[in-house]
């Protein structure tokens, strides 16, 4: 059943009012005409049962069970030239519950305040799509020196660099999670052309593992999905 993002402040008693957009996106994109069903959903794990009705309104028929809470799941990205809107896609459809975007040394885009607003939506489109009833949480890009500060050393920060020895973020992931399934995770992908000396050994100094994603080099972009397609598969599996 086709699903919507919907602000609660939408629904008054069991009718919902719909934006002229979602309307478009009902009517012209999913074909939906009036008295059909769909799921109204507020990316927080509410979800509704609706049926369309005339005039940009839908009637809400039933609510559906609340699906749990996933564990935390943060990618860090620090950002590529271009690619940031596929991350994101693909990111949402692998499960992850936040992003930050980074400002490393090597990072070349500063995005504008639109960009932001962007990429939200993205998320909110692949969650419907993919039916994650949660919708990804979207952090401002913030510079990695001060988003390192105060930064808590735990278990579970992992931080993938390239070319050097260092334990597979496969094994590490499946080591702890065996232990702890709902142990919260947070993995961190450096730019193009990798991180700087000084970055790394900043990282490793407030609590994060150095981690590899194998002996191949990846572009920013193919590393932030290799990493999470890596801890969904341990899931998966854990289920």
């Amino acid at each position: 059943m086709q699903r919507i993002t919907i602000d609660p402040t939408q629904c008054v008693a069991d009718t919902l009012r719909l934006s002229d957009e979602q309307v478009h996106y009902l009517q012209r994109v999913l074909r939906l005409k009036s008295g059909d069903l769909f799921i109204a959903q507020d990316g927080e794990g509410q979800q509704w049962q609706s049926q369309l009705m005339t005039e940009g309104y839908a009637q809400i028929l039933t609510k559906l069970a609340t699906p749990q809470r996933p564990a935390t799941l943060e990618l860090v990205a620090a950002l590529p030239k271009t690619g940031f809107d596929d991350v994101v896609r693909q990111a949402t459809e692998l499960g992850v519950t936040h992003i930050q975007p980074l400002l490393s040394k090597r990072t070349l885009l500063n995005p504008s305040p639109k960009k932001l607003v962007r990429w939200q939506r993205i998320a909110q489109e692949a969650s419907e799509q993919c039916e994650r009833t949660y919708v990804p949480k979207i952090t401002p890009p913030i510079g990695f020196s001060h988003w390192l500060k105060g930064k808590p050393a735990r278990i579970g920060n992992y931080f993938c660099v390239a070319r050097v020895n260092a334990p597979g973020l496969l094994p590490c992931v499946q080591t702890l999670l065996s232990d702890s399934p709902q142990q919260s995770l947070q993995v961190v992908i450096g730019p193009e052309g990798g991180w700087t000396p000084g970055e790394i050994t900043d990282a490793i100094a407030h609590g994060y593992q150095e981690t590899s994603l194998g002996s191949g080099i990846l572009r920013a972009t193919t590393a932030s999905l290799t990493a999470l397609a890596i801890i969904s598969s341990v899931k998966e599996q854990l289920l």
